[in-house]
């Protein structure tokens, strides 16, 4: 069954019987995003071109291609790009997970946007994380979701943050890494090692907090505003 057809059915599902009437409110974030004239395609592109001063090569690694539009948009030749979606676009047809136990290589620019559920985007992070350059970034999207609906999982809408902030809360609990969101594009997080040996810090009870949780917690994260972001990518 295909994704969109997925959606429908939990949509119809959530439609007759409320299922996930105990995770609504009607509170939501308000953020002027469209006004913004950056996005994650720029921050990426602007860590590649930081690598690509100290160094002739630059290996980029994205998860979770979809239709390739940030994939096709990083200024690399294809032979420095692995693109790993078990579905659509992207060089490498592979989950995630079994790509991770295969791969060898080491990478320096690594874009995580796979499956927005909180448990596949912590092991797609540390799986990212263990084949990180020295001076590497790492950006994942989808930080900063919007609405009870943006947040949910299963997914229930086309626009979807799922449950991926937690990764986030956890990054910024974490050791030797220097680790931001940027506040754009449903929230941009990046991060580069301060030392080889870093600690990723799980945080109990976090599986089953929903948006109304988020809602009292995100002021928790390392968010800053897009130009910050994009100073801080630049000058490493």
């Amino acid at each position: 069954m295909g994704i969109k057809k997925k959606i429908k059915k939990i949509y119809k599902e959530y439609l007759i019987n409320k299922n996930f009437g105990k995770f609504e409110t009607k509170i939501t974030i308000k953020k002027n995003w469209d006004k913004i004239n950056l996005n994650r395609v720029a921050l990426i592109n602007s860590a590649v071109s930081n690598i690509l001063k100290q160094k002739k090569t630059c290996n980029y690694l994205e998860i979770g291609c979809d239709d390739n539009y940030v994939f096709n948009s990083v200024g690399l030749p294809l032979k420095s790009k692995t693109g790993v979606d078990p579905r659509n676009g992207g060089n490498y047809r592979i989950k995630s997970d079994d790509f991770f136990k295969i791969n060898k290589k080491k990478f320096d620019v690594i874009f995580v946007d796979g499956l927005h559920h909180y448990d596949q985007c912590q092991r797609d992070v540390i799986n990212s994380l263990n084949c990180l350059n020295k001076k590497g970034f790492l950006f994942i999207h989808d930080l900063l979701p919007l609405d009870w609906r943006m947040e949910l999982v299963p997914r229930i809408q086309g626009r979807w943050n799922g449950d991926v902030w937690k990764v986030g809360l956890e990054l910024a609990k974490s050791k030797n890494l220097k680790f931001y969101i940027a506040d754009m594009d449903s929230g941009v997080g990046f991060l580069q090692k301060t030392k080889d040996k870093f600690t990723y810090t799980k945080i109990d009870n976090l599986k089953n907090l929903r948006f109304i949780d988020y809602l009292k917690i995100y002021k928790q994260l390392p968010v800053i505003d897009a130009e910050r972001a994009l100073h801080k990518i630049i000058n490493g």
